[in-house]
């Protein structure tokens, strides 16, 4: 199994909702560390991605502690590394600040990761690639696409700060993918309408499934995820809560640790509901520790991912959700 992640390296000011400080690398960094924590002998993840000079040395050094991670898609570029300030507001929102932001890649740049089984793009900047290059990506490829919407939602002015302009051009990018993932937020910026109920959430799920994806997952923080995907022609609904027990301390990367569950997952079982599970597992873990790379308790946990959640109860093994 090898998965390429495609997105920014940051280095990360968090200001957090007890008001500590902490520095730290992180963007794609958290991705990769997710990976190196569920992935067999003989697996890879594979950063994609263009760092700073001024701080290029350090940040490779933390890639190359992880296990099964492949470090010859990380490049240094001209300039200083991509700068995120990150202010909790809440235990789901953050306001951020990004300065000095990755190159974009263009398409053939990503020729290196034709041969990968699955990609994961995550929009850290908002800008990594444009439609024009993820089309003609899609049209080579023949492994699975990942799709974090994350910042295609915002615009950032000449001094980082993020203005929300959402992602309504969504119906756009949607053929060209098979997952996407976004959180409560970044959904209500796709439609016309208010997105703010589970109901409403699966609703717009559905609505972004049926324009490509096989899969599309709503994520809810500390409230859970919920998932629609396409099967036999019918469309399905998971709707999960956390990884008991809910003893959250630290909740920054906890979307990139969700893709990287559910993206192994698909690789693993080919199948949404248990991926979403496993997408799950690895958040839930992650969300128990401070800092990037403390998730060995994951890989356990996912021998079984169905087996930690209500919602599987007196199922089937091959229970694909509520039809929807």
């Amino acid at each position: 199994m090898k998965i390429a992640i495609l997105g920014a390296v940051c280095f990360d000011e968090i200001l957090t909702l007890d008001g500590e400080r902490r520095e730290s690398f992180g963007g794609i960094l958290y991705n990769a560390a997710a990976f190196a924590s569920v992935l067999d002998a003989g697996d890879a993840a594979v950063p994609f991605t263009k760092i700073g000079e001024d701080r290029f040395d350090a940040a490779i050094a933390e890639f190359r502690r992880l296990p099964h991670v492949d470090t010859s898609g990380i490049v240094p570029c001209r300039g200083p590394m991509t700068h995120v300030t990150l202010t909790w507001r809440t235990n789901s929102w953050r306001d951020e600040t990004v300065r000095h932001r990755m190159p974009p890649f263009t398409a053939g740049e990503l020729d290196g990761i034709l041969d990968a089984g699955a990609v994961h793009f995550n929009f850290i900047n908002g800008t990594e690639i444009d439609l024009q290059t993820l089309r003609a990506f899609r049209a080579a490829y023949r492994g699975i696409v990942s799709l974090d919407v994350h910042n295609l939602v915002s615009r950032f002015d000449d001094d980082g700060k993020r203005d929300i302009v959402g992602f309504r051009q969504w119906r756009d990018w949607a053929p060209c993918v098979d997952v996407l993932q976004c959180n409560e937020f970044e959904i209500n910026t796709m439609f016309d309408r208010d997105v703010t109920t589970r109901r409403a959430f699966a609703e717009a799920a559905r609505e972004v499934c049926e324009a490509g994806p096989r899969a599309v997952t709503v994520t809810l923080g500390p409230e859970g995820a919920v998932t629609v995907h396409r099967k036999d022609g019918g469309y399905y609904l998971v709707d999960i809560g956390v990884l008991p027990p809910v003893k959250a301390v630290d909740t920054t990367g906890c979307g990139d640790s969700f893709s990287a569950g559910f993206l192994t997952g698909m690789m693993r079982w080919d199948d949404p509901a248990t991926a979403l599970a496993c997408g799950s597992v690895v958040a839930g873990v992650n969300a128990r520790y401070r800092g990037i790379g403390q998730l060995a308790e994951a890989k356990r946990l996912l021998r079984e991912p169905r087996s930690h959640f209500a919602v599987f109860e007196d199922k089937p093994a091959d229970w694909p959700g509520d039809p929807v």
